[in-house]
């Protein structure tokens, strides 16, 4: 199994976050092994030395592809 890459944090239910692998499998963590302020929707990178750290560049990249992909197909409101 390849983690290695970004990680998406699909759902967070007491304690323990599920996270969507970049080999699009799944994996639960603590929520005590993750940022203070993880959220659904985060997006990860493991840290060379162990853990993971919030990769605010690429949350701000997806989100972007995201509302121009809902413009293109919806149109602009």
């Amino acid at each position: 199994m390849n983690h290695s890459g970004y990680y998406s944090v699909s759902r967070i239910e007491g304690g323990i976050a599920v996270l969507e692998c970049p080999d699009r499998t799944f994996a639960e963590f603590a929520l005590s092994d993750l940022p203070d302020s993880v959220k659904e929707g985060s997006i990860l990178v493991k840290k060379a030395e162990g853990g993971f750290e919030i990769d605010s560049e690429e949350e701000k990249r997806r989100k972007a592809k995201f509302f121009e992909l809902q413009n293109k197909i919806f149109g602009k409101k």
